[in-house]
C-alpha cells in the first residue's frame, strides 16, 4: 500500500464537502465505486475509485483547518503520477465548481391521517388551499380509500380508511436532488406536527418527496391503497370527491407559527416532543405520558429558567426545576385545583416509567387487555381517562403557547 498527499483545499469540511465530493465525481468519471462518509469525531472521508478510467487509487479527505487535506492511497502497485494526477487535478476543478450549479428544486409531497387513526370516512373535509411558512399546502382533490390489513398473519379481519390528503410544495435551491430530501422531510414533519395540533388527529406523511419536471408534478396520487376486497359490479371506486363535501381551515394561530417555530427554539422543541407523544399513543401509551410531560416541561422553561443549588454558596450543581416548570405551564390552561389534582398523579407516572422504566398501558400485552362481561380493563383508566386528559392538556398548552402574542423565546 502506498499513500501520497495532495494538498489542502479551501472547502469548508461540514459545510461543502458534500457540494464538492459531487462535483469531483462528475470530473473523474459519473461518480464512484465506493464513497464512505465521516465518523464525525474528525475521521476521513473516503472515495474511488472512479467508475471510468484507469484510475484504481482512492482518495483519503480529513479535515483540515485550511479546509479539506486530501490524501491519494493504492492498494496495488508503486505510486505512480496516473494514479495521482487525476485526483490532484480533479480536486482543483471540484473547488471551483462550488456554488456554481445551484438550482431552484421544487417538490411535492403527500400528507393525511394516519392510517392508525381509525376506520371509516373522514369527517374534516378538504383542507382550504394555503400557505404555511415557505410551503403550499392543498387539497389532492382525491377521496382516497385504504384497505388496512391485519397486522398478524392469521387474522383476516380489513378494515377500510377514506381521507382527503393534502399535497404540501416545497423549493429548495440547491445542486443536486439528493439534498432536497432531507430539508423536505424536516419541513414534512414540521407541517405534520402542526396539522396534529390544530386537528388533535395525527397527520403523517403518505408519500415522499417527489421531484417537479419542466412539465409539472410527478407526483401521483392514489385513488386506493392496498389490496382489499372486490366491490360490487358497477360500484367501483373512483376516488372523486363526494358533492357538498366541505372545505376546513386552520386557525389563526397556525398564520405565524413557522416564524415562531423559526425563532423560538424552545417552541420547537416542545412541538417536536408534542407531536412524537402523539405519534407513541396508540401502541406505546407509557412513552406517550413521558412525552406529554417532556412537551409541557418544554414550554414551562420559558416561564421558569434553570436555577443553580443553594445547598451552599459554592455549590455548582443545578437545581430541579422540572416539575415547577410542568405545574406553571399547566396553568396556563388549568385553574390551580385542576393542576393540584392532575399534576401529582401525573409527575408520579412519569417519573416512574422515566426512571424505573414502569409501563402503565396495555403496551405489556400487545395491546389485548383481558376484558370480558364482567370484568373492565385494567388499563382504561391509565389509557382513557389519564392519558386521554393529558393529551387534552398538552395541546391546549401548545395551543395556548402559539396563541400568546408576547410568548418569548425558551
Amino acid at each position: 500500500m502506498w499513500e501520497q498527499d495532495i494538498g489542502c483545499f479551501p472547502v469548508p469540511f461540514a459545510e461543502d464537502g458534500d457540494e464538492w465530493a459531487h462535483h469531483l465525481g462528475n470530473v473523474m468519471g459519473s461518480g464512484f465505486h465506493r464513497i464512505s462518509g465521516t465518523d464525525g469525531v474528525g475521521g476521513p472521508v473516503e472515495m474511488g475509485p472512479p467508475l471510468h478510467g484507469s484510475v484504481t487509487s482512492i482518495l483519503r479527505v480529513h479535515p483540515h483547518p485550511a479546509g479539506i487535506a486530501c490524501t491519494v492511497v493504492g492498494e496495488d502497485g508503486t505510486l505512480a503520477p496516473d494514479q495521482v494526477d487525476p485526483w490532484r487535478i480533479g480536486a482543483h476543478a471540484a473547488v471551483s465548481e462550488i456554488g456554481r450549479h445551484q438550482q431552484p428544486q421544487v417538490w411535492d409531497a403527500l400528507v393525511g391521517l394516519s392510517p392508525s387513526v381509525g376506520l371509516g370516512p373522514d369527517t374534516l373535509g378538504e383542507l382550504a388551499a394555503r400557505s404555511l411558512g415557505p410551503l403550499d399546502l392543498a387539497s389532492a382533490g382525491v377521496y382516497m380509500r385504504e384497505f388496512r390489513g391485519p397486522e398478524r398473519v392469521d387474522s383476516h379481519f380489513i378494515g377500510i380508511r377514506r381521507t382527503f390528503p393534502v399535497i404540501v410544495t416545497g423549493r429548495v435551491t440547491t445542486y443536486h436532488w439528493d439534498r432536497v430530501v432531507p430539508v423536505a422531510q424536516v419541513q414534512l414533519r414540521r407541517v405534520c406536527a402542526l396539522l396534529t395540533l390544530s386537528t388533535r388527529l395525527l397527520w403523517e406523511p403518505r408519500s415522499h418527496p417527489w421531484p417537479q419536471s419542466p412539465t409539472g408534478p410527478t407526483l401521483k396520487v392514489p385513488i386506493s391503497v392496498n389490496p382489499g376486497f372486490s366491490m360490487p359490479k358497477g360500484q367501483e371506486w373512483t376516488g372523486d370527491v363526494p358533492p357538498g363535501t366541505g372545505n376546513w381551515k386552520l386557525p389563526w394561530w397556525v398564520d405565524q407559527a413557522w416564524e415562531r417555530l423559526e425563532n423560538d427554539s424552545g417552541l420547537n422543541i416542545a412541538l417536536n416532543a408534542y407531536y412524537e407523544a402523539v405519534r407513541l399513543q396508540r401502541r406505546h401509551p407509557s412513552l406517550a405520558l413521558l412525552t406529554y410531560v417532556a412537551a409541557i416541561e418544554g414550554v414551562g422553561m420559558r416561564f421558569v429558567p434553570d436555577a443553580l443549588c443553594n445547598c451552599h454558596p459554592e455549590c455548582t450543581h443545578s437545581k430541579g426545576v422540572a416539575e415547577k416548570r410542568f405545574r406553571k405551564a399547566l396553568k396556563t390552561v388549568l385553574t390551580q385545583r385542576e393542576v393540584k389534582e392532575l399534576a401529582g398523579p401525573l409527575y408520579d407516572k412519569r417519573s416512574h416509567t422515566g426512571h424505573r422504566g414502569t409501563l402503565f398501558g396495555s403496551e405489556e400485552v400487545f395491546g389485548y387487555a383481558p376484558t370480558g362481561m364482567f370484568q373492565a380493563s385494567p388499563y382504561f383508566g391509565f389509557e382513557a381517562l389519564l392519558l386521554g386528559q393529558l393529551a387534552t392538556v398538552a395541546n391546549a398548552v401548545l395551543v395556548k403557547a402559539f396563541s400568546a402574542a408576547d410568548s418569548g423565546p425558551g
